[in-house]
């Protein structure tokens, strides 16, 4: 296994922790496909649970309100607590949550479910996840370890969404029923949670010394507050989590609106798992090499013209390939994009030890678009039927991506800059950051 590591480039600690590293993603890969699976049966779950598309909204942003208390506070909690009672009780709780939306419920308690997954998928199981890599990992390796990181949560979830629209397919045409056809992509998704729970609870080793903490303490946050780079990084998380939640809104367009089929549409939704590896692998080498804000300008790049592109499309079912091949290319850049901004800590000159409490902070940012994305989604396409409701909110995406270019200029400019003592915070740095902003 050594040798096959050497290689690919994969050396030092990032070899020796290799295995730890892909349990915490596959643990990742299975711990949202409860509070999202939703969005690849999109038009078969609104017709299950009797639900408006704005209602599909709300639940996006009753994960995203209960994730920015959640993720703001588990930071910390990631700072002094093992990586392995996180990761069970998280998993865990998320399986307990799939059992539960079994039962015969409506939208106020289907709303009390999601409440559960915004805490059990959030709170410190990312932040705990995001140091451990960067931990188990050296400085000049950051970018290949956040990108296998990503690229094997990716390969994980993606068979995962398979065997569940295996199920789901067989629910709905052997017994053309598919209110227990959703049932069972429910069900498995459970199972695979509480599954990987046990074996994470046997696999995951040292949790301790993969943290390098001893106890909880709330002293780094106002350290870290006073870090530019952090808020920077605060910014740009922000831009790629409205992308990532939006990503979601292109299947029900690519089934209402081009007429494709809901197994078609499920199908794009696992593509789009296994077309996301490449990106996530391929940038992280690319980043090491050629630095992570180069890598990130090009991949905003891309994914503006492809947006522009899709936009020009005609609403025909002749369309339905093209637009899957723009929907795949824009998120291999977005993937690469989306692993690459983990690495912004090393080069913001992030201390390690509070690496937990500042990933707290980013994900508290990212998950702030979950509030909204979803419900103005859901209001646009409700106000204005047809295709008018998915280009308005395609626009608002365009300015979104149009707007993470910025910002990697602006982190650009930073870096060249701004005088930084990596050692520490200080004031003077977040002065410097007012002056390139």
């Amino acid at each position: 296994m050594n040798k096959l590591l050497g290689k690919i480039g994969v050396r030092g600690k990032l070899a020796e922790n290799f295995g730890a590293i892909v349990i915490l993603a596959l643990s990742g890969s299975v711990i949202f496909g409860l509070p999202f699976f939703r969005f690849d049966y999109y038009d078969a779950y609104i017709t299950t649970y009797h639900l408006t598309n704005t209602q599909m909204g709300v639940f996006g942003t009753v994960i995203g309100a209960f994730g920015i208390v959640s993720y703001l506070f588990g930071g910390v909690v990631a700072d002094g607590m093992s990586v392995r009672k996180i990761i069970v009780i998280s998993l865990f709780g998320t399986g307990i949550g799939g059992l539960l939306h079994l039962l015969p419920l409506g939208f106020g308690g289907l709303l009390c479910i999601y409440a559960l997954w915004g805490v059990s998928t959030t709170f410190a199981f990312w932040p705990a996840c995001v140091k451990a890599v960067r931990v188990m990992s050296d400085k000049d390796s950051q970018g290949k370890a956040y990108g296998f990181f990503e690229g094997t949560q990716n390969i994980g979830g993606a068979v995962v969404a398979l065997i569940a629209v295996a199920f789901f397919n067989w629910g709905a045409g052997r017994m053309e029923n598919e209110v227990l056809a959703m049932k069972y992509v429910i069900l498995f998704y459970a199972f695979v949670n509480i599954a990987m729970g046990v074996f994470a609870f046997f696999a995951v080793k040292d949790e301790k010394m993969i943290l390098n903490a001893d106890r909880v303490s709330f002293k780094g946050l106002a350290k870290v507050l006073k870090n530019p780079a952090v808020w920077i990084i605060c910014l740009v998380s922000f831009c790629n989590h409205v992308f990532c939640l939006s990503i979601y809104y292109y299947i029900p367009y690519v089934t209402d609106i081009l007429g494709a089929s809901v197994a078609f549409g499920a199908m794009l939704g696992v593509f789009r798992k296994f077309g996301s590896i490449s990106g996530n692998i391929v940038g992280g080498y690319l980043a090491d090499k050629f630095g992570t804000a180069r890598l990130m300008l090009l991949a905003f790049i891309v994914m503006f013209a492809g947006q522009g592109m899709m936009l020009m499309m005609p609403a025909k079912h002749s369309s339905v390939v093209v637009v899957a091949v723009l929907f795949v290319t824009i998120l291999i850049f977005f993937h690469m994009n989306y692993a690459m901004a983990w690495t912004m800590m090393s080069e913001g000159a992030v201390p390690v030890e509070y690496s937990g409490t500042a990933a707290g902070l980013i994900c508290t940012a990212g998950a702030i678009p979950e509030t909204f994305v979803s419900i103005l989604a859901g209001n646009m396409i409700d106000h204005h039927p047809g295709v008018t409701g998915f280009r308005y909110f395609f626009y608002f995406l365009t300015a979104v991506i149009g707007a993470g270019f910025v910002l990697i200029l602006i982190w650009r400019k930073y870096l060249k800059h701004a005088k930084i003592d990596k050692s520490k915070f200080d004031d003077k740095a977040m002065e410097d950051l007012k002056q390139y902003v």
